[in-house]
């Protein structure tokens, strides 16, 4: 009798344990499907945006933008504020000290500043070679209105890279390609506000207007994201932010209302109505995205740029 009771028990325990590492296991593969990842993550650059601009113009997707994401209106972009220096740091995860461009005019082998690092064709280690670093079959793709931008980097990780005209047309194929490709990451840059600044003048009734064509046309984009994502259960993650700001029709000067930009982040993962109190630059951009992407494992060390991790859910 005693044999067959502890045999009993014996077999209790068993099936006990195997219910607890069920349901152990199940937690388990519960908390690595609950962070939500992307399937692609859009960076969409806006020339010449400042905090005046996004404040004053009326702007409903970027402010939808902002109830439904992580923000900042107080992230900074680098010296000298000029578009080359910035868009660089945006793409290249750190400052001119680092990646030596230093004005529009920099070419990778016409530069004043040596970079600190350099791959085999002379260019400073991007977001791009990082990604493919990653993910060799990642589709990468560039969508640009500022001629310049394509020289700023290695352009060999990309699959696709095009000079387009405007904002629609910027838009348009950026969303083509990526129904059609499934990109792991594209960037966009438009550039009409930063046009509207120089010939108007930054806070011109002009400049506030070009504003709203970009926003308008951004949500235009945002709803064929959000129906294709629906239908096809993809999902996406999009960052907005500037490269500067202005004063009257320039830029590159020391002043707070060139170097204060947006920083606007919506998609998985990411908080709602959070503003970001952590200090941004703009060359924490790329260093966010791999976050975003998982790809960040092999960040070069020259890289002073870092996730901005309190936009994060997790």
């Amino acid at each position: 009798m005693k044999r067959i009771f502890k045999n009993l028990l014996g077999l209790f325990f068993l099936l006990q344990g195997i219910s607890n590492f069920a349901q152990t296991n199940t937690q388990l593969k519960k908390g690595q499907n609950s962070k939500e990842k992307p399937t692609t993550v859009f960076f969409i650059g806006v020339d010449g945006l400042s905090v005046d601009g996004l404040t004053k113009a009326n702007t409903p997707t970027m402010d939808m933008f902002i109830k439904m994401g992580a923000s900042s209106l107080k992230a900074r972009g680098v010296m000298p504020t000029s578009s080359g220096p910035n868009w660089g740091s945006m793409l290249l995860g750190a400052g001119p000290e680092q990646h030596g461009i230093t004005s529009n005019g920099w070419r990778v082998n016409d530069y004043s500043i040596e970079a600190t690092i350099k791959d085999g064709d002379g260019f400073f280690p991007s977001v791009f070679d990082i990604i493919e670093k990653e993910d060799p079959k990642a589709k990468l793709g560039v969508f640009h209105e500022w001629g310049t931008i394509k020289d700023l980097f290695n352009n060999k990780s990309l699959h696709h890279i095009e000079k387009t005209s405007d904002m629609d047309e910027s838009l348009d194929k950026a969303f083509a390609y990526f129904k059609e490709e499934r990109p792991k990451f594209v960037f966009v840059h438009l550039d009409a506000v930063d046009g509207a600044g120089h010939t108007f003048g930054h806070g011109s009734k002009e400049y506030y207007y070009e504003i709203e064509l970009i926003d308008k046309a951004i949500g235009v984009f945002f709803e064929k994201l959000q129906a294709f994502n629906k239908e096809e259960g993809t999902a996406v993650n999009i960052l907005v932010t500037s490269d500067h700001g202005g004063v009257g029709t320039s830029h590159g000067g020391s002043t707070m209302e060139e170097i204060i930009i947006p920083w606007m982040l919506i998609g998985p993962n990411v908080k709602r109505g959070h503003t970001i109190e952590q200090p941004i630059n703009t060359y924490d951009t790329p260093a966010t995205i791999l976050r975003l992407l998982d790809a960040d494992k092999h960040i070069p060390i020259q890289w002073t740029g870092k996730p901005v991790l309190e936009a994060f859910k997790n």
